[in-house]
């Protein structure tokens, strides 16, 4: 089953944080003149959470296997709508709705929830500009997962593997989880008070003046020389870029330049896909040959397979991937493909397994559901959306666990290359 500690990755300019969507199922707009047929809330109220249960019964990925007894569910939630609610309560109804559903099933957005995620920019927001995930177990907190560079997070000095315990003198709740991202998000110019850990370090107070950023994420990449030999490293960034396919290429062909390297690491631990992410492209990079299998809640399936393009000698490097609880999406894909068919070793924490793509569907009230439709399939058969990336070597060390100079993961993959691993 899916890990159940929520560890979301999520820049500082969203609220929430949606997967790419696949496929678009509109409605009509509710009738509403003279001639139309005419419905009490209730009524309307009914027919829309009438269409969500239709609409999952029939594309839910997990449907028939989530252990949810539906019949019991719907009836419950039919019985709270006919006792009458208003339209705040009703949307409200809905996010619990979802909230008893396997996560990540089902996102409900209620109208102006939905206008809004339509309008706001992408581009610039208003922030600390600092890409957080939300750890819920012993002390909730917010793990910093990296920094842009410049932003008043990193002049602040916030960087990459800090924990935030509190936002202007208020804890992180269990019960908020990602939302949290709301009190730290404001208007530029307006101060925000944290408390901030380094690991290993005594917890401080840091005060952050938001302001009008633009979002990026890069990737990084330098030479590790271990006893002599020469050994690649690369550290995906948590969203996607445009150039993340050309960054790479042009980072493997300068750390070959007049020398080959004896091994690759490739650290997936704090990177999201997003969309556009070049999964296909990497597969090819890396790997020869079968990949596994997409399918959906109709059972149809396509089986993937790539032809294998070697530069830089990268289809015969020894490859190590570092993997944990923020690998989200395509790169659990990436990892677990090249893992099952023995061409890298996975090292690290086991992944959420949030892998599933999401169908839009528009509801008749203006607002809108996201629901899982398709999962992913080994060549073994494993669902990797079931059961997330399953290390070879496992080591408990999360993001805010490690510092550039003590990373237990990291050092595991370097000795585990020196030796020679059997892939």
């Amino acid at each position: 089953m899916k890990n159940n500690k929520l560890i979301l990755s999520v820049l500082l300019i969203f609220s929430l944080a949606l997967s790419a969507c696949a496929g678009f199922a509109p409605e009509d707009e509710p009738i509403t003149g003279d001639f139309g047929a005419q419905y009490t809330p209730q009524e309307h109220q009914t027919r829309v959470f009438d269409t969500i249960q239709k609409l999952l019964a029939e594309n839910y990925i997990y449907y028939k296997s989530a252990g949810v007894d539906w019949d019991a569910l719907f009836a419950e939630y039919h019985a709270r709508i006919s006792a009458g609610l208003s339209n705040e309560e009703f949307n409200a109804l809905m996010v619990e709705f979802a909230g008893k559903l396997p996560e990540g099933a089902l996102l409900f957005q209620s109208r102006d929830e939905r206008i809004a995620a339509e309008t706001e920019a992408t581009s610039t927001y208003e922030g600390i500009g600092a890409f957080i995930g939300f750890d819920a177990e012993t002390v909730p907190h917010i793990i910093v997962l990296d920094v842009i560079e410049g932003s008043p997070a990193e002049q602040a000095g916030i960087r990459a593997h800090d924990s935030i315990y509190a936002i202007d003198g208020n804890p992180v709740l269990l019960e908020e989880g990602i939302d949290v991202v709301k009190r730290v998000r404001g208007p530029a110019g307006s101060v925000v008070t944290l408390n901030v850990q380094t690991p290993g370090k005594p917890e401080r107070t840091v005060e952050v003046t938001r302001a009008q950023l633009v979002s990026a994420s890069q990737l990084e990449a330098r030479q590790i020389d271990m006893n002599g030999m020469p050994y690649g490293y690369v550290l995906f960034p948590v969203i996607n870029s445009d150039s993340l396919l050309k960054d790479l290429l042009a980072n493997l062909q300068e750390l070959t330049t007049n020398q080959k390297l004896e091994g690759l690491v490739l650290d997936l631990r704090v990177a999201g896909s997003g969309r556009g992410w070049p999964l296909e492209e990497l597969l090819k990079l890396f790997h020869n040959g079968k990949v596994g299998t997409f399918y959906n809640s109709q059972e149809i399936e396509q089986s993937v397979s790539v032809t294998g393009t070697d530069l830089f000698g990268s289809q015969s490097v020894p490859l190590i991937i570092l993997v944990g609880q923020n690998t989200n999406g395509s790169p659990e894909i990436l990892a677990a493909a090249l893992q099952a068919n023995k061409r890298a070793i996975v090292i690290g924490e086991t992944t959420p397994g949030a892998i599933e793509a999401t169908t839009l569907f528009y509801l008749t009230d203006g607002s809108r559901i996201f629901i899982e439709t398709s999962s992913f399939k080994l060549p073994n058969g494993v669902d990797l959306g079931l059961n997330g990336v399953q290390p070879q070597v496992t080591i408990d060390a999360g993001w805010d666990d490690i510092l550039p100079a003590n990373d237990p993961v990291l050092e595991k993959a370097l000795e585990l290359l020196s030796v020679g691993p059997e892939q």
